[in-house]
């Protein structure tokens, strides 16, 4: 292969994910801008009608006229918001803007607050806004709004208190008690907006390799195609080479999955190890406690032996007898040992089920028992499950064996538990205590094994349904899913078995996969109708003719 085709991964889209990040960023800060110009507006109106409704008019004796805050929140309030307003569509996405829209969101509470005369419910406002600025994403927006805050409280609350804490006289400390729970928001605001980058990085991230994968596979794509055009003449190679490649492929998808659930895998192996090794150390200690047992008991059976059994021989056999507690170990021993006989077959189960899953496979189809198949994948795929649902099996006991590539059908059968495993997911995501049930079932239904594998997920939606066993076709979020699953098992049951793929499906209520397998291979069925079809002659085998030699038995005679 050229040159081309290695190119350095890490290299290649750390500028890429940069790209995306800020591109993803300038988004959503646009669009914020673009929602403060709205909110800005129409806090401004809602300013005019508070002067109006609290204090419309100003009265000397008998005359009135227009009261101070009526006017100040009409212009004042204009020129607060008019210039955000103004930048946040002029020049959206900008730091000017951002920061001139932090300013003004602030000196907006401040003036609302004056309005109402310092009630305390208008103070509310000033979180609500750093909550709403806090959607652009940016720490510095943040830090302006808050030193705005800060200010306009210590100076108001100094010069004029009643504007701000509606009393004549307040303490010049009391604006620092305001200014701490301002604090104490943006402290989860900070941490908010930490989180939220490095997720919003992640998928830059993910993605960016992605679009890296995608070009390089298509790079080798288009590089390999041009070397069959110059080397490859013959159908028979070409075909070769494909399948090859499709064995490779399916297999690395194999050691994929595997690599996915070793996490898991090593955690259930894991617990069923420490109590074995809880249960051994409890075992050498009752032996240690045993083994003295026995050696006081051979020593005063010799002294026994020998007539010299004193009293305070048999008095320190009976207190070793009484510290060593026999009662309790002739209980827990048996426990032990068998707890520990358990935990190794669980591991031994889930090693077993790990080399049937891992094994390659054969290059011809072979019978094999589906049960046994599926039982093993279930046990490999438990961490994938175990946390938000319960499987149940349903196997038919006299299911007979199937021919069919084994790899591949785990790979299936793997494939649609996992699918099924994160449709749960997404249905129980807001009621964690909640579990969903996968239910796998075998029957035999006439010439064709029928494996229907159910889930309690979301559903399939109507629109997506057709697209469903597309290559690189998901609806899952990026990083959940590469869209091959379902494909995998429509290229395996349908191409490789000549079986069938369909599904049933409610949308709320779940999903079932139903697998049909022929219980005759195809391609043998075809071959032994081409061999009926064939004319008999002399060369042909010789032909059975059953005749009756009497009424209870009949002969098998050959002409």
């Amino acid at each position: 292969m050229q040159a081309t085709s290695q190119l350095e991964f890490p290299a290649a889209t750390e500028e890429r994910a940069a790209a995306l990040f800020g591109q993803q960023i300038g988004i959503i800060r646009q669009q914020t801008d673009r929602m403060f110009a709205w909110l800005m507006a129409i806090q401004w109106l809602a300013g005019v009608v508070c002067a109006l409704v609290i204090s419309p008019q100003a009265w000397e004796g008998l005359s009135s006229r227009t009261h101070l805050h009526v006017w100040a929140a009409v212009f004042l309030g204009g020129v607060i918001s008019g210039f955000p307003v103004y930048l946040a569509w002029r020049y959206p996405g900008q730091a000017f803007t951002r920061h001139v829209v932090a300013v003004g969101q602030m000196l907006t509470s401040a003036l609302l607050i004056h309005l109402s005369g310092g009630r305390i419910e208008t103070h509310f406002h000033i979180f609500g806004s750093l909550a709403f600025l806090a959607i652009y994403q940016d720490w510095r927006v943040i830090l302006s709004a808050t030193i705005v805050v800060a200010l306009d409280h210590a100076l108001r609350g100094t010069f004029w208190p009643q504007s701000v804490f509606g009393v004549l006289t307040a303490s010049p400390w009391r604006w620092t008690e305001h200014a701490a729970w301002v604090l104490f928001e943006d402290t989860f605001l900070l941490l908010s907006i930490r989180h939220n980058l490095r997720a919003m990085f992640h998928v830059a991230e993910h993605q960016a390799k992605l679009e890296r994968i995608n070009e390089l596979i298509e790079q080798r794509v288009v590089e390999r195609t041009q070397e069959l055009e110059h080397e490859i003449s013959e159908r028979k190679v070409a075909e070769r080479e494909r399948q090859m490649m499709e064995v490779q492929l399916r297999q690395s998808q194999k050691l994929e999955a595997i690599g996915q659930l070793a996490a898991g895998i090593a955690h259930e192996i894991n617990t069923p190890t420490q109590y074995v090794g809880d249960n051994a150390h409890f075992l050498r200690e009752s032996w240690d406690v045993l083994a003295k047992v026995l050696h006081n008991h051979q020593e005063l059976l010799i002294a026994l032996k020998e007539n010299r059994v004193t009293e305070e021989t048999a008095e320190a056999a009976e207190a070793l007898l009484d510290g060593a507690d026999l009662d309790f170990l002739y209980k827990q021993i048996p426990i032990s040992i068998s707890a520990t006989l358990d935990g190794v077959e669980r591991v031994a189960k889930i090693v077993r089920a790990m080399k049937e899953f891992a094994h390659p496979g054969s290059k011809e189809k072979t019978p094999a028992d589906l049960n046994h198949a599926i039982e093993s994948t279930v046990t490999v795929s438990r961490s994938e499950w175990r946390y938000v649902a319960d499987l149940k099996l349903d196997l038919e006991p006299s299911l007979p064996r199937v021919p069919c590539f084994v790899e591949a059908f785990n790979q299936s059968v793997l494939n649609l538990i996992v699918n099924a495993a994160h449709a749960i997911e997404a249905a129980v995501k807001d009621c964690p205590e909640t579990r969903g049930t996968i239910t796998i079932q075998t029957r035999s239904r006439g010439d064709h094994a029928e494996i229907r594998i159910s889930d309690t997920g979301t559903g399939i939606a109507e629109s997506v349904r057709p697209h469903i066993f597309e290559p690189f076709f998901t609806t899952k979020e990026v990083g959940k899913g590469s869209g091959q699953g379902l494909s995998i098992v429509y290229a395996s049951i349908v191409n490789r078995h000549g079986g069938d793929v369909t599904f049933e499906s409610q949308v709320g209520k779940g999903t079932t996969f139903i697998l049909r397998l022929p219980f005759v291979d195809p391609k043998a069925r075809t071959q032994e109708a081409m061999l009926q079809a064939l004319p008999y002659n002399s060369l042909a085998a010789p032909a059975p003719l059953l005749a009756t030699a009497d009424s209870s038995l009949q002969r098998s005679l050959t002409v």
